[in-house]
């Protein structure tokens, strides 16, 4: 009887010991999850939409649903910043209740409305199926980060394309601006632009090449907008892309 005991003990031990480790890695995991889930709390991911987080031999796997492409990577980044894991990203991103004019007003308004953008940058947008793509140009690269973040952030954006360029740093370039802007905007004929919170002329300068963009509201006004900004300096190429606007 004895020696039944003595026998028996070893494989007693060894279930123990696997019901200690399974018991220790369900701990582990729930940790994580809950980790997982603080990260994305503070992320405020769950405001706009449902994540769910499930945790596996060091990977964590996110699904469910989301409003905007902004927000999944968000998600993703903050899944990532709990050691050791490896993030799996399955999230959807839906947006039902939100036609895309809706999308495309919100953008506009938000560039519109963004402190650093001047008469000196030029941003166009175009959405199609969910994907929202801004290009243009910008004079500093903080320009770029800030107006990426908060358009792929907006609610139904799915997809998103920065293609804006950063215009290279130049004295010379600088002085460009300041002459070409002076001459059109500090000119009478051109109070009525003048007067509006961001001017409707945008005067863009690359490597002394210039290029007007923007809305006017008929052809006389381009024509004496590029007539002020050619006699303003002297620049290497002159491009006049200033649209009329549509009665």
């Amino acid at each position: 009887m004895r020696g039944t005991k003595l026998l028996f003990a070893p494989l007693i031990l060894a279930i123990a010991a696997q019901v200690a480790f399974a018991k220790k890695q369900m701990d582990s995991t729930a940790q994580i999850t809950a980790k997982i889930q603080d990260k994305l709390y503070h992320a405020q991911v769950f405001k706009h939409g449902n994540v769910q987080v499930n945790v596996d031999n060091g990977v964590a796997t996110l699904t469910g649903t989301l409003d905007s492409v902004g927000f999944k990577m968000d998600a993703e980044r903050a899944a990532g910043k709990v050691d050791g894991m490896t993030v799996v990203d399955n999230i959807v991103v839906r947006a039902e209740d939100v036609t895309p004019s809706q999308v495309a007003d919100e953008a506009r308004k938000e560039i519109l409305t963004y402190y650093a953008y001047t008469i000196f940058d030029n941003i166009s947008l175009q959405l199609q199926d969910g994907r929202l793509v801004v290009s243009g140009q910008v004079t500093q690269p903080f320009k770029k980060g800030d107006i990426g973040n908060f358009l792929s952030h907006i609610k139904g954006v799915a997809e998103f394309d920065n293609n804006l360029e950063v215009l290279p740093t130049s004295q010379y370039d600088d002085r460009l601006r300041l002459a070409i802007a002076r001459a059109i905007y500090r000119d009478p004929f051109f109070i009525h632009y003048a007067d509006q919170a961001l001017p409707p002329i945008h005067i863009v300068v690359k490597n002394g090449n210039v290029t007007l963009e923007g809305v006017v509201a008929n052809q006389l006004d381009r024509t004496k907008a590029e007539a002020d900004a050619r006699l303003a300096a002297t620049f290497f190429n002159f491009t006049d892309n200033l649209r009329i606007e549509k009665a």
